[in-house]
């Protein structure tokens, strides 16, 4: 064989073992590489159970609003620690069917995909959880009462308040005493409420506390509606908790916003269930 020829041979066979080798080594390379991180996800549950409130069907004054609850803590070097609002949009027909809708699973930013819907409809005897995210409805049955007087209204999630003008104070010192007020009535939302301030006083040593506690209690009512518009909580030991109700809208909502969409399916439930609602 020619010096040349053998020189071919082998610089081709070199070359050839060579792309060979690199071609493993870049193939064992892409194994090395680890895959790219999985989107994470968070995840939030939330309990249900059957409804031990009584419901009450019958004519009611219908209305849909928003209520706004807040909390500020005060701690004792002076600190205060606002939690972070929460809103609910509520309903409620001329027959006492309710409609809650709350966000679910927030993010840190304050977005949110998720919904908690909650019906109550005294007509048909069933309440719903509406899980929004897999289109299911849970139904329970609702404890309803058919009363043979007038019935009161019914105020939705917020529970219907009698106004007591009078209270007597507790005699006995070393139990907790209540004084309650008339605040006189105001306009509030357009809609007349009447207003109490009750005052409890917790004796020292009641809860092991060196020095009485005082609660105050604030309550704005609507007699027309049936509910409170406003309610302002100030107990040292929860710090101040503040409840309205505005964007008050009287007509009636429509009877689609008291049943489970037709594309959800219907579950019956007995026991408490946990609605399970997942987010990136």
């Amino acid at each position: 064989m020619k010096y040349a020829t053998w020189v071919a041979l082998v610089f081709g066979s070199f070359c050839c073992s060579s792309y060979a080798v690199l071609g493993q080594t870049a193939s064992a390379i892409a194994q090395l590489q680890p895959a790219p991180p999985a989107t994470p996800t968070i995840t939030c549950r939330a309990s249900f159970g059957p409804s031990l409130a009584m419901s009450v069907p019958g004519s009611s004054a219908p209305y849909s609003a928003v209520q706004e609850s807040s909390n500020v803590q005060t701690l004792a070097d002076g600190t205060h620690i606002s939690h972070k609002p929460l809103s609910l949009k509520i309903y409620r027909d001329s027959q006492g069917r309710t409609r809650s809708e709350r966000s679910f699973c927030q993010a840190p930013g304050g977005t949110s995909d998720g919904m908690i819907i909650e019906i109550r409809d005294p007509v048909s005897g069933y309440s719903y959880v509406l899980d929004d995210q897999n289109h299911v409805a849970h139904r329970f049955a609702l404890q309803v009462k058919h009363p043979t007087t007038a019935p009161a209204p019914l105020a939705g999630s917020i529970a219907s308040e009698t106004v007591q003008r009078t209270a007597t104070p507790n005699q006995d010192s070393s139990k907790p005493s209540n004084f309650k007020e008339s605040l006189g009535s105001q306009t509030m939302e357009g809609i007349i409420v009447e207003g109490t301030r009750t005052t409890e006083i917790i004796p020292e040593g009641f809860e092991d506390n060196d020095r009485p506690i005082t609660v105050v209690r604030e309550r704005w009512f609507s007699a027309e509606l049936g509910i409170t518009l406003l309610r302002k909580d100030n107990d040292p030991r929860n710090g101040e908790s503040i409840t309205r109700i505005t964007n008050i809208d009287l007509s009636n909502p429509l009877l689609a916003l008291f049943q489970p969409p037709a594309d959800y399916k219907i579950v019956d439930e007995t026991e408490r269930i946990i609605l399970t609602f997942t987010r990136p």
